[in-house]
């Protein structure tokens, strides 16, 4: 072999000699790695084993793959008889499909659920635990496993069981809570029973006092809510019994009811006629009207006012027993607060018999939602200094039985039963496409003004039922105006800027509906991206005679130009109140002086022949 040759094979063997301490160093690395992820492995192991919660792994079809100790230990079922099996071998038959249908939703949206369940261990015994639940997934979010944890809740329960057994007492206002409540309630009806007295049952809701914890806080609140029960325990009879008053949603979380905490539940005890409650509930109204003085954090809060609603039921003319006593005064309550709030109302005979036609009219309600069967008429608007018409409201109409429901009868049914998502999104397209329609008659666009209701504000599908109104009908977005109300802003005021931010930024106009009459203040107006100001009939009525009503409208026309607002007043009915607010540059003005609503077959008419 000749020099050349040698010194090539030298470098072959050299090379070969790397390769080999390289791949013998990967492997070093290999071993070392995976005996890590064997020690990790055994770690985790052991953890499991000796953690107190119950642990259960499933596989992407929830067949279950591993369970560990404290599994078997709380519900007697063993590794080796449940492997491939799915967890609801353990189920208690104590919760209906909407339950779980609810944690499946939440496992597919959010990938995780926690909450109370009942289960049943393998002797059958069936026992509460708390248990959270995650979806794991994949890079291109398919399922790869279910992680459940939970913990036996059956010693907290009997804890909390025998705690609530032994307080009788609201620790914020002290006062009576539900099980005195329910006792004294029980205990007067065996009085009335012998004695042939009655007994009158009131719950009182103080009006909107959401919105003083959102605009003062909690702690401002839970004073107001101490000073309350203050002036309820010294209004009424030292014989009976004022209670704080848990809400239906808190009694049932499925029910859609009033946020508990400012309801309160008063016992008359010893009435000879029903008519007596009116002297104590007129009582209490007057005084929860008085102005409260409450301290912050930071500096005395002077003269919050308050408004309460009353409903009022009777034992035993009304009910014979403690569950449909409360129901049926909630009922009377309801009533109370749709009327405007501030007031007591009772629960008679008369409204039974309103409660089988309110049914009727829920069911005709339904039907008529389903097919559409509404029709909307137009109230135009003025433009003060052209004296035309360059806008219109849109108002409902159902034609029921040969006549006309008013709004007034269902609007709040469909509030109430979630219909008025169906039915305002059917207003919102159909009046975009009359706008549209009636701009082909008169040469342009119209306005159009639509009122959305407090559900339809907050409810999720809103922005894309207002974009597609607007592409369907092919209506300039700064065409239509969304009209809202204060209060329905104020209830929860972050959410509702966001909402109406978004709505914005479809290019649709906003307005604050009734203005002047909510629970509002300069310091909200001022981040609501709004464009008009509607100022409420009430405050032109008795224009331009009323002092009071004059200087409100005044300030805010002048209120709404610092802002660049324009405002619309409605209800106009004389000419003396058109002139007064002309003078004072109001833009837009609409009554039954200038055009009653009105079909849309009716509105090129009135759009060119203005107002004279």
């Amino acid at each position: 072999m000749d020099e050349a040759s040698s010194g090539a094979n030298n470098a072959h063997n050299a090379e070969l000699e790397a390769r080999v301490r390289e791949r013998t160093a990967q492997l070093e690395q290999e071993v070392k790695s995976h005996q890590q992820t064997i020690q990790h492995l055994e770690l985790v192991n052991r953890v499991m084993e000796r953690v107190s919660h119950a642990v259960v792994i499933t596989d992407a079809d929830n067949r279950i793959l591993y369970v560990n100790p404290a599994y078997e230990k709380m519900t007697g079922f063993k590794l080796k008889h449940v492997i491939g099996k799915k967890p609801s071998i353990s189920k208690s038959g104590r919760h209906g499909p909407e339950f779980y249908r609810k944690m499946w939703d939440a496992l597919h949206h959010d990938l995780h659920w926690e909450g109370e369940i009942w289960d049943r261990s393998e002797d059958g015994a069936v026992f509460p635990k708390l248990m959270s639940i995650d979806r794991l997934v994949d890079e291109a979010g398919n399922t790869r496993n279910f992680v459940a944890m939970f913990y036996d809740l059956t010693q907290q329960k009997a804890s909390e069981e025998e705690i609530e057994r032994l307080q009788y007492y609201d620790s914020l206002t002290t006062l009576p809570n539900r099980s005195l409540f329910r006792h004294r309630l029980q205990h007067e009806f065996e009085v009335s029973r012998r004695q042939k007295t009655r007994v009158g049952l009131m719950l009182v809701n103080l009006d909107r006092f959401k919105q003083v914890n959102d605009t003062f806080g909690f702690p401002v609140g839970d004073q107001l809510l101490v000073e309350v029960a203050e002036r309820l325990a010294t209004t009424v009879r030292r014989t009976d019994l004022v209670a704080r008053q848990e809400s239906r949603r808190e009694r049932d979380p499925d029910i859609v009811s009033r946020v508990g905490g400012d309801d309160f539940a008063i016992i008359l005890s010893d009435l000879k006629q029903p008519e007596n409650a009116t002297v104590v509930a007129s009582r209490v109204l007057e005084t929860l009207s008085q102005p409260f003085t409450v301290q912050d954090e930071a500096e005395k809060i002077d003269d919050i006012f308050l408004q309460a609603s009353i409903g009022i039921s009777i034992f035993p003319d009304n009910a014979e027993n403690i569950d449909t006593l409360i129901r049926v005064a909630e009922t009377a309550l309801t009533w109370a607060k749709a009327y405007g709030g501030g007031e007591f109302r009772f629960f008679s005979e008369s409204m039974n018999k309103n409660s089988a036609e309110r049914l009727r009219l829920e069911s005709d309600l339904r039907r008529a939602v389903k097919e559409n069967a509404f029709t909307l008429h137009y109230q135009p608007k003025l433009d003060v200094k052209t004296h035309r018409f360059s806008s219109m409201e849109a108002l409902i109409r159902w034609p029921r039985g040969g006549s006309i429901v008013s709004p007034a009868d269902f609007i709040p049914l469909a509030e109430e039963t979630n219909l008025i998502v169906p039915l305002g999104a059917w207003v919102l397209r159909q009046s975009c496409q009359d706008a549209m329609a009636l701009s082909r008659r008169i040469g342009q666009v119209p306005g159009i003004a639509i009122n959305l209701s407090a559900r339809q504000f907050r409810q999720p599908g809103l922005i894309e039922a207002v974009r597609v109104a607007l592409e369907e009908s092919a209506i300039p977005p700064e065409k239509v105006e969304l009209e809202i109300t204060e209060s329905m802003v104020m209830e929860d005021v972050e959410a509702a800027i966001k909402t109406m931010h978004a709505l914005r930024e479809l290019g649709v106009q906003l307005a604050i509906d009734d203005f002047g009459t909510g629970y509002s203040s300069l310091s909200y107006l001022k981040r609501f991206p709004v464009n008009t100001l509607k100022l409420d009939r009430a405050f032109i009525r008795d224009l331009p005679h009323g002092t009071e009503d004059a200087a409100i409208t005044e300030a805010v026309i002048v209120l709404a130009k610092a802002l660049t607002l324009n405002v619309v007043a409605e209800g106009v009915e004389t000419r003396d109140q058109l002139t007064f607010l002309g003078e004072r540059n109001c833009a837009y003005v609409q009554g039954f002086l200038l055009a009653r609503p009105a079909p849309l077959e009716r509105m090129p008419d009135i759009f060119f022949d203005g107002f004279l």
